[in-house]
Parts: structure tokens; C-alpha cells; sequence
């Protein structure tokens, strides 16, 4: 479930620099056609599968970066995993080549990964342990790529930070497990090849020095979830959704902090987490803060 700001607002014109539905739409058409598919098939898969898109090509259409993606990831539920293979190889055209439950194993929220081409073109079905697909996508390396397309639509979870080419490090993840945090240089390396600075601190970036801790959406502190109206979602594609389907779509929202450093304390440190819940149960659900 995502909270939608309207995209006649000032500020939703500001943070997408002045790009107006249209452009918008275009944007994500133009990203998905770079993969050699039909933007509505793809779509039309997201709604089938309750799935988004995330990653780099995420990045790339809520953005105004310019840099070829390397990958299509597609996130679906644990249920969708055979219904996602079957609409990547009858509409989208992509051939299965191997399949891993090792590919990202410091996130929790992962139980598998389909490698699938077309060509040159490369595509990740990534499928969840739980139902709710959006979760893991908080768990990786940075802010940067917290962004996904949903079957109406894109959502930004740091606008105030992505939108300006900035990025706060998912420290806790990484500090976790060596592995992923040798894996997170490289990813870091990457995006700063493509344009994006991620620092350590948001202090560290202009405008953020004196930010309020704990409450501000952009402090890795702060307690989020997807329908906080702190992140930005801007409709698109409008679609006939049968009452079903839409129910499906908004059964979860996931709760997250980055964590790490605590902004003002000094070596204080906050472990960060992920969790979904029911909709249902946002009203009676008590959103954890760090202990100071």
C-alpha cells in the first residue's frame, strides 16, 4: 500500500524536476523498451504477480541519471514464483538459465533468484520468502536504490536524497556479513560511476547537517513505511484493477529504519530492521524507535 501525492503539487513538480505525468511515463517505457520488451506486458505482469521493479532500472525512472542498466529486477511474492517464470518466457520472451538461493544471501526477505536473458538483455525474477515483495528491497545497500515501479505506478523512498544524487549506506546489512559489505563497495564504485554520491552520514550531505533526527524522512534513523507520505509516489497508469486484485496489492506494508550512527551521538550506534505487516494492522502496530 502506497500513499500517493499528487502529482499537480508543488513540491512532487519540484522533486521530479519539473517532469510531468507524461514524462514520466515515458521515462519508465523508455527503460523497459532497453530490455527488448513490451512496457505493458510488463506491467501487466507486475499486477498478475502483486511484483515491482527495482534496482538500477527503478533508479534510472524515477531519476534523471543517464547510465545504461546492467539488469531488469522483477520482485515477486513466494506464491507468484511459477506464474512470474511462465509470463517472463510466454510474454516477455526470456529463456531461464539457472536459478540460486545464494545470489543475495545477507537479505532474509530473499528465497531465490531466476537468472533469465534474452540476448544480451538480462533478467531477475527475484522472489520473496514471504508475500509481500516490497520488503526486501529495503534490506539492500543503500538508499539509492529503495525505488521500485508498481503496476500504476513509481515510488521513491528517499526523493530528497535520490532525486538530488545522493545516498545514505544501509550500514547494519553490511557491518552484518563481510561478504556483502565487499559486494556494497563495488555497488558503491558503480553508482558513483553513474553519477551518485552515497556517504556514510547525512550530515555529511548539504542540506542535511542539522536535520531532525529521528523524524526527518531522509535520517537513517527515522521509522518508515510505505504509506508514510515521506517517500514519493506518483500514479501513472491508470488500469481497470478488479476489487480482487486491488485487495491483494494492499494487503502489506513494510516497515523499515536504515539504522547506523546515531546523527548527533557520536559513536551511538541503531540496529536497523524490516518488517511487514498486515494493512489492516498499521493502526495497532507500536513503530519501533532506537534506544538512546
Amino acid at each position: 500500500m502506497l500513499n500517493t501525492i499528487p502529482v499537480q503539487q508543488p513540491q512532487t513538480k519540484r522533486d521530479m524536476n519539473h517532469r510531468s505525468v507524461e514524462e514520466s511515463a515515458s521515462r519508465v517505457w523508455a527503460t523497459l523498451l532497453r530490455f527488448e520488451v513490451n512496457p505493458q506486458d510488463v506491467l501487466d505482469m507486475l499486477r498478475t504477480t502483486r511484483g515491482v521493479v527495482s534496482g538500477s532500472a527503478a533508479l534510472l525512472m524515477v531519476s534523471d541519471l543517464n547510465f545504461e542498466p546492467g539488469d531488469l529486477d522483477i520482485y515477486v511474492p513466494a506464491s507468484q514464483d511459477q506464474t512470474a517464470l511462465v509470463l517472463a518466457d510466454k510474454r516477455l520472451g526470456y529463456e531461464l538459465r539457472r536459478s540460486s538461493a545464494r545470489m543475495y544471501g545477507n537479505n532474509k526477505d530473499i528465497k531465490r533468484v531466476h537468472v533469465l536473458t534474452k540476448g544480451r538483455n538480462k533478467l531477475n525474477i527475484i522472489t520473496t520468502k514471504g508475500e509481500n515483495a516490497v520488503a526486501a528491497i529495503f534490506q539492500f545497500h543503500s538508499t539509492v536504490v529503495m525505488n521500485m515501479l508498481t503496476p500504476s505506478g513509481l515510488y521513491c523512498a528517499y526523493p530528497t536524497l535520490t532525486l538530488k544524487q545522493r545516498g545514505v549506506a544501509n550500514l547494519p546489512a553490511l557491518l552484518k556479513d563481510a561478504s556483502a559489505s565487499n559486494k556494497a563497495r563495488e555497488c558503491y564504485e558503480k553508482y558513483r560511476r553513474r553519477g551518485i554520491q552515497i556517504v556514510n552520514d547525512v550530515t555529511k550531505i548539504p542540506g542535511f547537517a542539522h536535520h531532525e533526527c529521528f523524524t526527518a524522512a531522509e535520517c537513517p534513523l527515522t521509522t518508515r513505511h510505505t504509506s508514510d507520505g515521506k517517500g514519493l509516489y506518483v500514479e501513472i497508469f491508470k488500469q481497470e484493477t478488479h476489487e480482487r486484485e486491488r485487495r491483494e496489492a494492499d494487503e502489506y506494508i513494510t516497515i523499515w529504519m536504515v539504522g547506523g550512527p546515531m546523527c548527533a551521538r557520536g559513536t551511538t550506534y541503531c540496529d536497523g530492521f524490516t518488517k511487514s505487516i498486515k494493512t489492516t494492522s498499521i493502526s495497532e502496530t507500536v513503530l519501533a524507535e532506537c534506544e538512546i
